[in-house]
């Protein structure tokens, strides 16, 4: 329609302006400027009515087609926010030597700048200010009404983390994120659909990134821009990473993907040392020119190689020399030249500072820094800092470090925690550490190392002080249970230094078993909370990471190592994998029946996982049968109203109906259901399930009215107990609008399901597939509400074929009903928490 009125325009147009010049008024500017805004607005507004009429699919004589599916019982429950996106804070200091480069990327926004590359990546190596540059950029752009997000890539836990919570804070539901952190979807595709269609200007910092193939798929170039590096469309976002790789092979040319002349669509920017002059300028801030003249801090600034974080550090240490007093501690740009002179480090040409040069300079500032803390009466300072970079790179939270537990130690007797402040203050105004605190309800501080200063400081590293960091963080989880959502900030600021400890500990010679076997019960627990906080993949992943170290220092068949097993086995199942997770139980229930016996509480559970993978992976007949088996044995030993022998009950009536059997599955959960609301209570949440499941099969079994009414009566409940807008809530209104049109009132399910969907849009997001399901839901309805059986008889017989193939596409999905997530089977791991 669009095509044929342009065409018609213009040929309107080329009649009215060539062929009858006798027509003077189109020869008018007013008239034919007026005829063609008219003309581009009737344009636009049929091109987005031909848009929607695209959308749809139409069967034979009815309106848009649908697909009418049962939604599951389920949707993913809401998660608390786990990461903070804000930048790290910048102290208030001049710059130097970036001011330009810090221009360019804030200049990104402005009219000379729309042309240049979105996709910013700053590289350098450890030490050079790369981090700094970006944390000024931010600041900026924050500053000018940018939003501005920042995301740590130093591990893989922590930029999963991010992404999730980037994904939340631009509108994905939980649900949206659950099914992109499968192994069926794709985080990258959320995260970048939603930060392109913002229509606000935009910043995403992407910090740390010295490890690029985190950010790409599997053996895939960053170039191909289908990871988290991607081509920015528009000029309203602007993507910048931190990283120690600048090498061209890691940094291809990258056209954009449209083709034409704009260019690779990232660019490099290296980030190199500091020139003399803004070096010695840097020495001065700290300094002042109290500590020598210019001529002196330059040689100082030549000595260290223009290497910005040692510049920093000499600076605050002379400036705390001169404010203490401290005597033999060089409290000049000269004297602390001489000093550096009398360690093994070489004076690099300039600017051709190397990676090791760079290594030893630091080495050897911080230790004039430390030297300095001795004098002042503080030697613990030293043994804090290294006993400090054995964490990972990632915010250390000062309550790990808990006074009463270190003092304990030969590392740090007899240490009390207003020594311990002392100490973190000390080694924050040499420059070595840096203190901040999180925006949160509860603030928390965290301690920073610089990567260049972790690193350094870990050679040689003896293992005490491994076992000590092991033994904090066994301190500070050992409350925390990873099924609680309320403890889950917490284990995100400290599951990046479980999982950097398991390698170190299990790498290191001489690491004792005692701190083996702290270290793979701690990195159980950790993986425990990755998996319950919906990061099923790392979940997955550091299970398998675990299992060999666990089987060296335990043993292949001690009840721990077997419990790894089986929530590597869950985790592999819930991470996409039904059928991994299946043979993966079917190889541990052999072991297990041997080792704990067949009707160990245990083994059992591992039975009951088998069963449930077995369902999901495609056999419910199969799951159906483990499960009639298993049910006895369980109420032998747990008794036959414990909650999981009632769990085992509702899962087995499940199967059977979802193995074709609805009748059955309907009797069984009429049997369990008063027994359940005895056990615990009417409004339990299992109890409620239980009620659900049976209106579908009731449903199923060719009641619709029984399975209408009986959901009637549980909407009140459920809108009172879980809220009016929660997923479950709204499943249960999807469904009661199903079983009322199946019953005969097709009007009032597309007016129950025209209420749901602003509901629903709100809470899973516009693009959910429940949203789409529930559209097409509603036009269903609408269809079958406007036209009779009759009508519908008849538009059969004329054209039954594509009547039929059309009707398969919106008849119900018996098989998409979904077991209740707290009737599934539970997980094994140290600390408790899965029986």
């Amino acid at each position: 329609m669009v095509v044929v009125l342009t065409a018609a325009l213009g040929a309107a147009t080329n009649i009215g302006t060539g062929m009858l010049p006798a027509w003077r008024w189109v020869h008018s500017p007013a008239v034919i400027w007026s005829v063609v805004a008219t003309s581009v607005l009737l344009l636009m507004v049929l091109a987005v009515i031909q848009q929607g009429m695209a959308g749809t699919d139409t069967p034979p004589g009815l309106g848009t087609t649908v697909r009418h599916m049962f939604v599951p019982r389920r949707a993913a429950a809401t998660r608390p926010a786990i990461a903070s996106l804000r930048p790290p804070q910048v102290t208030d200091r001049d710059i130097r030597g970036r001011d330009r480069l810090v221009d360019q990327m804030a200049a990104r926004y402005s009219w000379r700048g729309r042309h240049r590359p979105r996709v910013n990546v700053l590289h350098g190596m450890g030490g050079a200010g790369k981090t700094t540059v970006a944390q000024l950029v931010a600041g900026r752009l924050t500053r000018a009404g940018v939003r501005v997000w920042w995301v740590s890539a130093a591990t893989a836990t922590q930029l999963d983390t991010g992404m999730r919570q980037l994904a939340a804070e631009l509108g994905a539901s939980a649900a949206d994120i659950e099914h992109a952190w499968s192994d069926t979807g794709s985080g990258p595709d959320l995260v970048w659909g939603r930060l392109d269609r913002l229509t606000q200007r935009w910043l995403l910092v992407i910090d740390n990134a010295d490890d690029t193939r985190l950010l790409t798929p599997p053996d895939e170039p960053v170039a191909a821009g289908r990871g988290w590096l991607r081509p920015v469309p528009h000029r309203r976002g602007l993507l910048l990473v931190t990283t120690r790789d600048g090498d061209p092979a890691t940094w291809p040319a990258a056209r954009y993907p449209d083709g034409g002349d704009r260019g690779d669509w990232y660019r490099l920017h290296p980030v190199g040392m500091l020139t003399p002059a803004d070096g010695a300028a840097v020495l001065l801030d700290h300094a002042g020119a109290a500590a020598g003249t210019v001529e002196q801090a330059t040689a100082l600034a030549e000595r260290l190689g223009g290497l910005p974080l040692a510049l920093g550090i000499a600076g605050q240490t002379i400036s705390q020399v001169r404010r203490t007093g401290v005597a033999g501690s060089p409290a000049t740009f000269a004297g602390y030249r001489t000093a550096l002179d009398t360690g093994d480090t070489s004076t690099p040409a300039a600017g051709a500072l190397s990676e090791a040069q760079a290594r030893r300079t630091i080495d050897r500032t911080w230790e004039l820094s430390l030297d300095l803390l001795d004098t002042r009466g503080l030697p613990q300072a030293r043994t804090l800092l290294r006993l400090l970079a054995t964490f990972a790179d990632a915010p250390i939270p000062t309550h790990l470090l808990d006074p009463a537990t270190l003092a304990a130690t030969a590392l740090l007797p007899d240490l009390t925690g207003e020594h311990l402040a002392t100490l973190l203050q000390a080694l924050t105004g040499v420059g070595l550490i840096t203190l901040e605190q999180t925006r949160r309800s509860t603030p928390v501080t965290l301690a920073r190392l610089h990567p260049l200063i972790r690193d350094t400081s870990r050679r040689p590293l003896h293992t005490s002080y491994l076992a000590v960091s092991i033994t904090l963080l066994l301190k500070n989880t050992t409350d925390l249970d990873a099924d609680d959502p309320t403890t889950w900030p917490t284990w995100q600021t400290l599951a990046p230094h479980t999982t950097d400890l398991l390698s170190r500990a299990t790498t290191q010679p001489g690491t004792s078993h005692e701190t083996l076997v702290d270290v793979c019960g701690l990195t159980q627990k950790t993986a425990r909370y990755l998996g319950e906080a919906g990061l099923h993949q790392s979940a997955r992943d550091l299970f398998a990471e675990l299992l060999p170290s666990y089987e060296r220092v335990q043993g292949v068949e001690h009840p721990e190592v077997l419990a790894t097993r089986h929530n590597l086995a869950r985790w592999t199942g819930a991470a996409g994998d039904p059928a991994g997770g299946r043979d993966l139980f079917a190889e541990l229930l052999p072991i297990r029946e041997r080792v704990l016996g067949v009707e160990h509480p245990d083994t059992l559970d591992t039975r009951n996982h088998h069963a449930y993978w077995l369902g999901k992976a495609g056999d419910p007949a199969g799951a159906r049968d483990l499960l009639a088996e298993l049910l006895p044995g369980y109420e032998r030993v747990q008794g036959v109203e414990h909650p999981e022998v009632l769990a085992t009950r509702h899962n087995l009536a499940h199967w059977i109906g979802v193995a074709g059997d609805p009748t059955g599955s309907r009797d069984l959960f009429a049997e369990l259901l008063p027994v359940r609301e005895r056990v615990l209570g009417v409004e339990h949440p299992d109890t409620v399930t239980t009620r659900y499941d049976l209106a579908y099969w009731i449903g199923v079994a060719g009641d619709p009215a029984g399975a209408r009414d009986l959901l009637a009566e549980l909407l009140p409940v459920r809108e009172r107990v879980l809220g009016v807008e929660h997923p479950e809530t709204l499943a249960t209104r999807h469904n009661l609008a199903r079983w009322i049109g199946v019953a005969g009132d097709p009007a009032g399910a597309r007016d129950l399901l025209a209420e749901l969907i602003p509901s629903y849009e709100r809470v899973l997001g516009v693009e959910h597939p429940d949203i789409r399901e529930t559209r097409h839901n509603h036009a269903y309805w609408t269809t079958r509400a406007k036209y009779d059986d009759a009508v519908i008889n008849a538009l059969v017989v004329s054209d039954g074929r594509r009547w039929c193939a059309w009707a398969r596409r919106i008849l119900p999905a018996r098989n998409s009903h979904k077991s209740h997530t707290r009737n599934k089977p539970t997980q094994h791991g140290s600390g408790g928490g899965f029986r």
